[in-house]
């Protein structure tokens, strides 16, 4: 398997640990915020969330990955959305896992996706790990272009 960091964060900018050193929002509860590039408005806001809704689903579709499962599911503010199964196991469609991906970086629910060759992972601070099955240059060239990092890494979520 193949897995990828994805995130808004230029690895120019890590120390030799690897933590990031700018100061940059993390959360869309910070739109109106400001920050070492400015000011965060909803438009810039919803730019980012759109180039990660995009990579996760570019991925997945290069890779020939039409689904992953719902795994781990916090739904602490009890997020309700009749036009979307919320429960462990519902197998999501890429349609859904872009809805879903948004809601994540919301800070909506939380959850992995998952399927025997592939996932999807989220870790705080807006830090996205994809696991395919084969690589994925054009999803990369994709998201790079957008304005995201995509980096060789090992999510931090998988069970072993």
């Amino acid at each position: 398997m193949i897995q990828y960091r994805v995130t808004k964060y230029d690895p120019n900018y890590r120390d030799a640990s690897g933590a990031f050193k700018r100061n940059e929002w993390i959360a869309h509860s910070q739109i109106g915020d400001t920050f070492d590039d400015g000011l965060l408005t909803v438009g810039d806001y919803l730019t980012a969330e759109n180039a990660y809704v995009q990579a996760a689903v570019s991925f997945l579709s290069e890779s020939g990955v039409n689904s992953l499962a719902i795994d781990s599911l916090e739904n602490a503010h009890s997020y309700d959305c009749s036009a979307l199964i919320l429960a462990n196991g519902h197998d999501c469609s890429l349609l859904e896992i872009a809805d879903i991906t948004r809601l994540v970086l919301r800070d909506s629910i939380w959850c992995k996706l998952v399927g025997d060759s592939a996932f999807l992972h989220f870790g705080w601070d807006y830090y996205m790990y994809i696991g395919v099955p084969a690589e994925c240059p054009i999803a990369t060239l994709a998201a790079t272009e957008s304005g995201l990092f995509v980096e060789s890494f090992d999510s931090p979520h998988l069970t072993h």
